[in-house]
């Protein structure tokens, strides 16, 4: 319960401690699971639980429970209190965030804090109608989430804010005898916008494209990734290196360039936490500190890192003083907010500003390269400098003298390639623009279609 949070610091004040802060967070993810064609789980699940951080000589504290009766209240405290006491001071940790003035609070759609396990159902037998009358012989599977989060931060620096957001996201693949597949996908802040049939078209034309793919020669091309292809490489490999905690450890290939150019002028990135239909807005982090809109590269330069307060006083100097960016987040397995975990940082909306061409005009601008719609399989093999490899999954296209031609085998190369080298090939950005929530991800992604120069192709089978 939400009431938890005001007990919990009455019994950390007992402690005496340098600074506390307690957490409530409550999610409710309804889930309807789709796989050979059927609907095989329909689930809602309530995730509720407290936290408690202490600071005790400089000494970091934490422990949470899902107890949240008042016995069980006094045992997290004592417990959050005993490992704070038994460890030694942490000489980087400055301070709990102290309270600002918030912005305008971020709406959500009652209607989805409202939607029942039935109505979602009805939802999945709708895709589910729509893959057996457009799609006859094809396999349909995938998902559909609702998320409802609540969480509320206190601290006795005068922190005291509470938090709601909720969100529908669908993810379906449909498959031909296991040798295509195609993805559509759709999310949404607001219940009257989302339509899974919408998504399930999106993967039956998108299979239908890929029919007679073929394997490409190895080499290097002009590729031009789509929105969906470019949030999957912003979420794995170009977040991690503008986020202040990798700056830290050194795995940043961003480290020591704040006001350098880093990639192309007509590349800018924002995280933007309070974007209107971004599904990660949110109107505060998980400390209480307000969300904003972040420039982290301005026309190719690079203007700060995403941070949260314990980033920002340990690595604050005089030359750079270095503010939270209310990044500061607790994500666990379950999606949406998670009481059980100390917050680090994370993105909320990466917003690729978008460009003056439109996706005909890249392609006919583009005399030998693919267009690459989906990849997987995206990690970084050398983080340090940001090389990474990725997989085409389908929606994949040889481009010749400026038309898109034959459609390329799925799975049939990897992109090899270095990405901080590729920002600064950029050839052209698309004026369209999509948001894309990548598998496994807890932010989103609103970008356009991105043309790359020399890129390597690197595996190919034939």
């Amino acid at each position: 319960m939400e009431n938890s949070v005001d007990p919990l610091m009455k019994l950390i004040e007992k402690k005496n401690p340098e600074q506390g802060e307690t957490y409530w967070s409550k999610n409710r993810v309804v889930t309807i699971r789709i796989a050979a064609n059927d609907i095989v789980e329909a689930k809602a699940m309530t995730v509720e639980g407290a936290s408690v951080r202490l600071v005790v000589g400089r000494s970091i504290g934490f422990a949470s429970t899902t107890d949240l009766s008042p016995k069980g209240l006094q045992r997290a405290v004592d417990e959050a209190y005993r490992a704070a006491r038994s460890k030694s001071a942490d000489v980087d940790f400055r301070s709990l965030p102290e309270p600002l003035k918030l912005p305008e609070t971020i709406q959500y759609d009652k209607r989805l804090l409202g939607l029942d396990l039935a109505s979602a159902v009805g939802m999945g037998y709708d895709a589910l109608k729509t893959a057996r009358a457009e799609a006859k012989g094809l396999d349909l599977s995938g998902s559909i989430n609702v998320v409802t989060e609540a969480c509320r931060v206190r601290n006795s620096l005068g922190i005291d804010v509470s938090d709601i957001n909720a969100f529908i996201y669908s993810s379906f693949t449909v498959e031909e005898a296991e040798e295509v597949s195609a993805l559509g996908q759709d999310c949404s802040r607001e219940l009257r916008a989302f339509d899974p049939t919408k998504t399930v078209r999106e993967a039956i034309e998108s299979i239908k494209r890929s029919r007679g793919g073929k394997a490409i020669q190895l080499g290097r091309y002009d590729v031009i990734f789509s929105p969906h292809a470019v949030a999957e490489l912003a979420e794995y490999v170009l977040a991690y290196g503008l986020d202040l905690s990798a700056v830290d450890t050194g795995f940043s290939y961003y480290r020591g360039m704040l006001g350098e150019t880093v990639t192309d002028e007509s590349f800018t990135l924002l995280d933007d936490g309070r974007h209107l239909e971004g599904i990660a807005s949110k109107t505060v982090d998980d400390e209480g500190v307000a969300t904003k809109t972040t420039t982290l590269i301005n026309k190719g330069v690079l203007q700060n890192f995403l941070c949260d307060s314990y980033y920002a006083g340990k690595l604050s100097s005089p030359l750079r003083e270095f503010r939270s960016t209310g990044n500061g987040f607790r994500f666990g397995p379950v999606p949406g907010r998670d009481y059980s975990s100390l917050p680090r940082i994370q993105p909320t909306n990466l917003v690729i500003v978008h460009g003056r061409q439109r996706l005909d005009e890249l392609i006919k601008d583009t005399k030998k390269g693919l267009l690459i719609g989906r990849i997987w399989y995206s990690y970084p093999i050398n983080p340090t400098i940001g090389e990474f490899s990725t997989t085409n999954r389908g929606d994949t296209f040889c481009i010749e003298d400026g038309k898109v031609k034959n459609p390329v085998l799925p799975n049939s190369f990897r992109v090899n390639d270095n990405l901080p080298r590729l920002l600064k090939q950029i050839q052209g950005i698309s004026r369209e623009q999509v948001q894309s929530v990548v598998w496994g991800g807890v932010s989103s992604c609103i970008s356009p279609y991105i043309k790359f120069s020399d890129v390597s192709i690197t595996y190919s089978k034939g």
